[in-house]
């Protein structure tokens, strides 16, 4: 044999042996080599190192959920004679599969040593087996042989498995505990908690969930551990899950976030704004499935470019945020933006280029969508805003009494300004009403009211519930939408109500200059009183105005208010506005308002104040800001609307805004939460808030009127911009 030979031998033998990952000693080699040159017959014939088993430790070990366990693999060989005992390269498994997964955990080699296994545990303790895993190496077995006599070489392929170790799954401490230990659940959805002791599942566990800050908080089944969140978050966002086994508690920080099924059943809507012309308004109901699909609906609306559309059928699509700020496509056309404050009121914005729009969604009672007449019976206050029929702006407030689709004269009055020529108390106001059966089970119907001052006039209502409705006229007589409410009853309402209670409020609408907004604080005594103005871009802040004597009269509920400058005494001072309120029975004392004097045609609301006022507590509110004005005949002059989410800590504030500029939109905009600012509010519950977007680069500079510790009104004192709105808690 030639030194050629040997040398091919040599390697050839070397390469199978470093196929099988098998080092061996230059002595080896030599003997080998030595061997064959003498031509001893059976040189690597039948003689390979092949690999006997696998062995792994440790054999078992306890793993904390999230946590690592090194094992170490030991490779032996066939071949006793080998001098060195070296490892080949192994695989490693975990129930069998390669490298493990996500929910059984993960295994793999250190870069350093590829005969060590890092094995991860989940985060939660795997389903299966009592949250028992295998762990396994395997290693590609390479059996080679030669026959000399021949000069021939044969190979076969085929796995070596290790022993089993078995790792049990658990928390890093023992005694009782839940998985996941914190976690995030959309609203109206179900998640399945689990309670483990010492590692291991507690079936003896019982299950409860708690929130300091009370609300809804959804339900748990005392037994599976199968939660369902409430429809939409409770204040904070958060709810605490426990398992308790015996006198031992565990338990699970739980953030709920809003989903598509926050926004779920039957809702009346309601928005005014601007079209390319001028005022334009929409009343209807819709039902939305939790899914994200508005399955059916009916609608109303009346503009100056498009005139009026009544019993409109509509669907559409929507999708809400976990933040509650939720987009929805109308009729494929249209899109509307708006911030949820509960699943069953939002606020709303029409998010269309070339239109804009502000307004309000109220969850419907399924109980009052009766189409029974007996549904609307009693005292109610309404107010509503737009044009006459002469393009000109008209506002009107009023009260009746509703009984079996009737509305008598008796105990009925109506206010109205057409253009700044007021007609106020007349008593001839009555009328009809009847649900529409066409469209049963909408809250749609047909309200009739005719007086001295308007002759008859048509609108489309529908029902939020027995105490709310939204309007819309629908005759062409005129183009006005606005509410009704139940009125406070008897004399419930008067001048004593009146002497003990302060009350904040914003209005609304257009002065001969243009634009005009108001807002400000009212003090029952009289004196103290602030107003905030904002006409056309001229803004008067912080006034001081003393309100005239008040006496509601006790037949309709109505109350003349009368605000001037000066002289304490009444009215020897300039005047500063006089409005006609009604005040309501609905929730927070609110009161509608109605300006009748020359300054301005608008309306308003004003909200009873505690008697201290609160200020905001640290959360997630839903927020809007609606421009001003009826009529606009230049780009500059369409005022914008805005909608979205804050989040308010202390004095700072940081969220997302939603805003329609009339000629471009932007979603989502972030608040620069570094500049955007809330001051504390001064006695009166009066402060400030600068919220400055990121894109489009807008500050708002807000006035808030502090209704109590979870809502307020706002009112906009840039000059360029006359604008009022709300922030109301989301959670």
């Amino acid at each position: 044999m030639t030194g050629q030979h040997i040398s091919f031998i040599y390697k050839w033998i070397q390469s199978r042996l470093r196929n099988n990952s098998i080092a061996f000693s230059a002595f080896t080699c030599i003997c080998l080599a030595s061997v064959c040159l003498t031509g001893v017959s059976g040189c690597g014939g039948n003689g390979a190192i092949n690999i006997s088993s696998i062995s792994i430790t440790p054999t078992s070990a306890s793993v904390g959920i999230g946590d690592t366990n090194e094992f170490t693999a030991t490779v032996n060989l066939t071949n006793t004679t080998t001098t060195s005992s070296v490892s080949t390269a192994v695989t490693w498994e975990v129930n069998g599969i390669a490298g493990g997964n996500d929910s059984i955990g993960t295994i793999e080699s250190l870069s350093t040593d590829e005969q060590v296994g890092v094995y991860r545990a989940p985060g939660a303790v795997p389903s299966t087996n009592n949250g028992e895993v295998n762990i396994t190496a395997v290693a590609d077995q390479v059996t080679s042989t030669s026959t000399s006599t021949t000069n021939t070489s044969t190979s076969t392929t085929g796995e070596v498995t290790s022993n089993t170790a078995i790792v049990t799954v658990g928390t890093s401490t023992t005694g009782l505990s839940v998985s996941p230990t914190e976690t995030t659940v959309p609203a109206g959805m179900p998640f399945q908690f689990s309670a483990l002791i010492n590692g291991l599942p507690d079936l003896n566990a019982t299950w409860s969930v708690s929130s300091t800050g009370g609300g809804t908080i959804g339900a748990i089944d005392p037994h599976s551990g199968i939660y369902t969140a409430p429809s939409y978050p409770p204040p904070g966002g958060l709810v605490t899950v426990t398992a308790q086994d015996g006198t031992t508690t565990a338990t699970s920080a739980v953030t709920i976030a809003y989903s598509d099924h926050s926004l779920n059943g039957p809702y009346a809507f309601s928005f005014t704004g601007n079209d390319s012309l001028g005022f334009s308004a929409f009343a209807g109901s819709f039902v939305a499935d939790g899914s994200g699909h508005i399955v059916s609906g009916v609608e109303d609306s009346e503009s100056f470019a498009s005139g009026v559309s009544t019993q409109a059928p509509i669907t559409g699509t929507y999708v809400v945020g976990p933040d509650g700020r939720t987009t929805a496509l109308i009729n494929g056309v249209s899109t509307w933006q708006f911030a949820l404050t509960t699943n069953q009121h939002a606020l709303l914005i029409r998010f269309d280029r070339n239109a804009t729009g502000s307004g309000t969604i109220d969850q419907q009672n399924l109980t009052d969508l009766t189409n029974s007449l007996s549904v609307i019976s009693g005292p109610y206050a309404f107010s509503a805003l737009g044009s006459d029929a002469a393009f000109a702006p008209v506002a009107l407030a009023g009260a009746f009494s509703a009984s079996g689709g009737v509305i008598s004269a008796t105990g009925s009055i109506l206010d109205v300004n057409d253009n700044s020529a007021v007609t106020a108390g007349d008593t001839s106001l009555n009328g009809s009403y009847s649900f529409d059966s066409s469209f049963p089970g909408t809250g749609r119907g047909i309200l009739t009211l005719t007086s001295t001052t308007t002759g008859s006039r048509q609108y489309s209502f529908y029902l939020v519930d027995s105490t709310h409705l939204h309007i819309i006229e629908t005759d062409r007589d005129a183009f006005v939408a606005g509410d009704i409410y139940s009125a406070a009853t008897g004399t419930s309402f008067n001048t004593g109500n009146l002497s003990n209670v302060n009350y904040v409020f914003t209005s609304g609408g257009k002065s001969s200059a243009g634009a005009r907004a108001e807002g400000g604080f009212l003090a029952s005594a009289g004196t103290g009183s602030i107003l905030d103005t904002n006409s056309a871009g001229t803004a008067s802040l912080g006034t001081a105005v003393t309100s005239c004597p008040v006496n509601p009269n006790s037949a309709t509920g109505r109350t003349d208010l009368k605000l001037f400058t000066g002289s304490a005494t009444c009215p020897a001072g300039t005047s500063a506005g006089e409005f006609a309120v009604y005040q309501t029975s609905f929730a927070q004392g609110l009161a509608l308002m109605l300006e009748i004097d020359s300054n301005a045609v608008s309306t308003g609301v004003a909200y009873q104040q505690p008697a201290s006022p609160a200020v905001f507590t640290a959360g997630s509110f839903a927020f809007a800001l609606t421009g001003q004005g009826i009529f606009h005949n230049a780009l500059a002059s369409y005022l914008p609307v805005v909608e979205g989410q804050l989040t308010i800590a202390g004095t700072g504030a940081a969220g997302n805004l939603d805003i329609n500029n009339y000629s471009a939109v932007f979603e989502g905009d972030p608040l620069n939460s570094a500049t955007s600012i809330l001051t504390a509010p001064v006695a009166s519950g009066r402060g400030t808030v600068v919220a400055k977007a990121t894109s489009p680069g807008v500050t708002y500079d807000l006035i808030y009127y502090i209704i109590d510790a979870n809502t307020a009104l706002l009112f906009d004192q840039d000059k360029t911009l006359p604008a009022i709105g709300i922030i109301a808690r989301g959670f």
